[in-house]
């Protein structure tokens, strides 16, 4: 549970928290497609961020760290579009972190898990709709190169509008994500003492599987071995941590 204290007067008011996250998310995307090059599209720097604008950035810290490992592999080079870490991160920080100042739990593992897995298909999501913009961003930029020919000067405005898809996409869901989390929430709060001690446990299986994944990224033929030793070791530790707090 994040000992972080709730601001006077309590949570911040929902509409607030709404309008914070879309432009977070919606910033992050354009980041993300190198407007910036600020590093905030990832996961290690979104969700700390996120979760501080929001009231909780050791939450957010807590949520990006093993995103950012999950997803460390992930390379938009060229024609290959990776699964968008980007958009999974600001969607799961802007439910979770809200979700935990309403329910009193803070962003904790049992929120953190629920999170993931009901959001977790937004990375794939993302990635199709990265695509869908990569198609309209090179439309653009061929009528941008037309009207250039021509001694159009609004061609150079032309390209960047390019932007606006991923910023609307990416504050609309998560906008969105933030009105659900009185959902969740209640959730959380109605959740049964066995239901909360499976999601805290696969909230480190999660943990141990991001480990895992972080070291099979790197070039080394001994990677799988290592990869497997590292999900142990995080697992193991997530065990005797827990059953050391008991």
């Amino acid at each position: 549970m994040s000992s972080l204290p709730l601001p006077p007067g309590g949570p911040p008011h929902l509409f607030t928290l709404t309008v914070i996250a879309a432009l977070f998310g919606g910033f992050a995307a354009i980041e993300r497609k190198g407007a910036l090059q600020l590093m905030l599209s990832r996961p290690i720097v979104l969700a700390p961020l996120l979760g501080w604008a929001l009231g909780d950035a050791q939450g957010g810290l807590m949520l990006g760290v093993p995103l950012e490992l999950l997803f460390l592999g992930g390379v938009n080079l060229g024609g290959n579009l990776p699964d968008n870490e980007t958009l999974l991160a600001g969607a799961v920080t802007s439910m979770v972190v809200p979700a935990g100042l309403a329910s009193g739990f803070g962003t904790e593992p049992v929120l953190a898990a629920l999170g993931l897995a009901l959001l977790a298909p937004l990375a794939v999501l993302g990635r199709r709709l990265e695509g869908a913009s990569e198609r309209r961003n090179g439309e653009l930029a061929a009528l941008a190169l037309a009207r250039a020919g021509r001694g159009d000067a609004s061609a150079a405005g032309l390209n960047l509008s390019g932007l606006v898809l991923p910023f609307l996409s990416a504050s609309a869901i998560c906008a969105l994500c933030v009105l659900l989390s009185p959902l969740l929430a209640a959730v959380r709060i109605r959740c049964p003492v066995r239901l909360a001690l499976g999601l805290e446990g696969g909230w480190h299986v999660i943990w141990a599987l991001a480990a895992a994944t972080a070291i099979r990224a790197i070039r080394d033929p001994r990677a799988p071995l290592l990869a497997a030793l590292g999900a142990l070791a995080v697992a193991a530790t997530a065990l005797v941590v827990h059953l050391v707090s008991q």
